[in-house]
């Protein structure tokens, strides 16, 4: 186990204190300050992250899921970035693994986010597909994650379904507009991108897994915002 040197608070969300939930602590452990939060039937995840952002002790925060584990490598990258102390957020480069493989193509394999900053400069934004916003300079770094989010096509299947109507939520409170133009055209288009443009196609049979997933993810999320439209429009004409 790595020894606790390095100026910063690793804050990890959490459903279960399972062995993925352990992988990430043990990955975290070069940290001063570990604060753990619990996340069960969270419907805004900005709202948590920004509480949780409060109770960080250290300046440098690192924001982390116990579905995922930050690399060994990584660790002398943070300690740079920390010491240097010439940027105020981070952006870190997250990969996916899939039945046991990484994937290295598609939005899964070439996806960065900003995960660590500073605790005065950075707020989280959106309650689902949150984001953070660093209000000063943001920089790319070799800082890895390895995301272990989908054990099968099942609970990959529910956890798409359960962000869609997340989203689909916000969109409606947001009056975002839709129409039956983008119904069709934003799911295709997702899996054109995913799987021939960002190559997805080169994963194999995971990448076409992918690919049709997030297609999916963008189709539900339409067509659960039309759903509560129509129940708001049924309703005035009750």
């Amino acid at each position: 186990m790595m020894s606790t040197t390095l100026d910063i608070s690793v804050i990890i969300l959490f459903k279960h204190r399972d062995e993925q939930f352990q992988r990430a602590l043990n990955s975290s452990q070069f940290a001063k300050e570990i604060i753990t939060v619990e996340n069960k039937e969270i419907t805004d995840f900005s709202q948590v992250r920004n509480q949780a952002l409060k109770k960080a002790t250290h300046e440098w925060v690192f924001f982390l899921d116990s579905d995922e584990l930050i690399t060994h490598e990584s660790v002398a990258e943070i300690s740079r970035i920390i010491h240097k102390n010439s940027l105020d957020g981070v952006m870190v480069k997250r990969q996916d693994v899939f039945y046991h493989q990484l994937i290295n193509y598609g939005e899964a394999g070439n996806m960065r986010m900003l995960r660590m900053g500073k605790k005065s400069k950075m707020a989280w934004v959106r309650p689902v597909h949150e984001v953070a916003k660093i209000d000063g300079t943001v920089g790319r770094s070799n800082i890895r994650i390895i995301h272990c989010a989908h054990s099968s096509l099942n609970k990959f299947l529910t956890s798409i379904i359960n962000y869609a109507e997340i989203e689909a939520k916000y969109r409606f409170g947001q009056d975002y507009k839709l129409n039956l133009y983008s119904l069709i055209t934003f799911p295709v288009g997702k899996f054109i991108n995913n799987f021939l443009l960002k190559r997805g196609i080169l994963d194999g049979w995971r990448g076409l897994s992918y690919a049709l997933m997030m297609s999916l993810h963008s189709f539900c999320v339409r067509i659960f915002q039309y759903e509560l439209q129509y129940q708001k429009n049924h309703e005035k004409n009750i």
